[in-house]
């Protein structure tokens, strides 16, 4: 996957209602940022929010690697290849 293949996603997580909300920029990555920078704004004098720029190939992907937000099951020590985690 190249630089030009990752989307952008702003993830607005709400601690107290254990509720994430997504917005997905495709490409765009100064339109994320700008995003990105607005809500942290909007979001400064609130404590119970995470406000996350995510870039991946897709958004089941970033379902898997942020499952906290998400509330899935499988955790990410489940995608790493077997023995990875071995010492």
């Amino acid at each position: 996957m190249s630089e030009n293949d990752i989307k952008h996603f702003l993830v607005v997580y709400d601690l107290a209602a254990g509720r994430a909300t997504v917005r997905e920029f495709g490409t765009d990555y100064d339109g994320a940022l700008a995003a990105y920078a607005e809500a942290e704004e909007d979001f400064a004098n609130r404590d119970a929010y995470d406000i996350v720029l995510i870039g991946a190939d897709s958004l089941e992907t970033i379902k898997r690697t942020h499952s906290s937000y998400f509330h899935t099951e499988e955790s990410f020590e489940s995608l790493l290849p077997a023995g990875a985690l071995s010492s």
